[in-house]
């Protein structure tokens, strides 16, 4: 009974509360108040599990890594699937990929206007009846719509509605997620891998193909996703990333390659190549350091930080063989070239693991953030009432 609680339950809880749940079912599966009672580390969080359930405990719950058994065993006609995910990672292609694997009909809607509205209401009447699939989205754009309009109509589709019937939802985490809705599905929260390789990779593939037409901005676009996911990956030092979770995301990213190809293209006279030299390299770091990036910067101390990044790298230099992005051991040098190719290449030969080093932290904050979240997560099981034996 608790594996499978912790595998379902889990599946739809951040990586803190996964830990703080699985916790809980072990003081209450083992009869141990001792369990969690005192101040414990990341590793005697996972021991304590451990030493309850065994290795192969699923704590982490069974997520997108089980979709297809998820899909087929856990939920069914009369249960959509949400799948939330962190700004910027888009789980979408899960889904296609499991329906072209399977051979099922999927359609596919993204919400956000009227037009999409009446297109999702036509696809999920008629895949209800016929037992095709239909995947909403970018929910999170439409709260009031869900609210008003979907919930009513799953709750109304009735013994008639095919077995095989299956809707997908997603969305980012957003606190406006209708309850009625979170309480109508099966719930998946993907969060997104961490690193620098990983950011990069999201950042190159939103990135339109026919943009990659001019080595020079290629090679900017690639300076550019470095900086946003050193921002990004700095975020998980809160306080010594940074000293306060600032809301930077994807978005700004794409704003700041519009600002970018705007500049460049005003420098150049919409030739292909310019000497580095003559970039406007004092507008586009001030347009990043005080717009765009800096917007989101409230603390004066994380401006100097945020300043000191884009200085670094946005320069003339990062064009030479081997430019360093960091001063630190082992830190990577971009590559040769400035192709597509090469810039894929070069992301993908990085290592998935980011050393604090690479991001200007100093070698021991990845213990700082370990004690950090292990705190966190022991503050929050002490929180949570248990009732055992019949007695709050």
């Amino acid at each position: 009974l608790c594996v499978e609680v912790s595998a379902r339950i889990g599946r739809g809880l951040s990586v803190e509360d996964k830990m703080v749940f699985a916790l809980l079912l072990a003081r209450i599966y083992a009869d141990d108040d001792d369990i969690g009672s005192t101040g414990m580390s990341l590793e005697e969080i996972n021991a304590a599990i451990v030493d309850v359930f065994g290795e192969d405990f699923p704590w982490q719950g069974r997520g997108l890594n089980e979709l297809k058994k998820v899909t087929e065993e856990e939920i069914d006609c009369s249960v959509p699937l949400m799948l939330c995910s962190a700004p910027g990672h888009d789980v979408s292609g899960r889904v296609e990929a499991m329906a072209r694997e399977e051979h099922k009909e999927l359609a596919s809607v993204a919400m956000g206007s009227a037009e999409g509205f009446t297109t999702a209401e036509k696809f999920v009447a008629a895949a209800s009846k016929r037992g095709t699939w239909v995947m909403l989205k970018n929910c999170h754009l439409c709260t009031e719509w869900l609210e008003d309009t979907l919930v009513k109509k799953l709750q109304s589709l009735g013994p008639g509605t095919h077995k095989s019937f299956r809707i997908f939802i997603t969305s980012e985490i957003n606190p406006k997620l209708p309850t009625g809705l979170l309480r109508l599905s099966d719930v998946i929260v993907a969060e997104a891998p961490t690193g620098i390789k990983a950011s990069l990779s999201r950042f190159f593939s939103s990135i339109a193909g026919d943009r990659f037409q001019s080595p020079v901005r290629n090679r900017l676009y690639l300076v550019l996703g470095w900086v946003h996911a050193v921002i990004q990956e700095r975020l998980r030092y809160v306080p010594t990333g940074w000293t306060e979770k600032y809301e930077i995301t994807e978005a700004d990213a794409t704003h700041a390659l519009d600002v970018i190809d705007s500049l460049v293209e005003d420098a150049t006279g919409g030739r292909q190549n310019i000497a580095p030299e003559k970039l406007p390299w004092d507008a586009i770091r001030n347009t990043l350091c005080k717009g765009i990036f800096g917007g989101r910067v409230t603390k004066s101390t994380d401006q100097q930080v945020l300043d000191k990044l884009v200085d670094s790298v946005f320069t003339s230099d990062c064009f030479n063989v081997n430019f360093k992005l960091a001063d630190a051991d082992n830190a990577p040098a971009l590559p040769e070239g400035s192709s597509k190719e090469e810039c894929f290449a070069w992301i993908d030969s990085l290592p998935s693991y980011t050393p604090p080093t690479w991001i200007g932290l100093d070698a021991s904050a990845e213990e700082e953030r370990r004690r950090n979240i292990a705190e966190s997560v022991t503050s929050k099981f002490s929180q949570v009432s248990i009732v055992q034996k019949g007695v709050a």
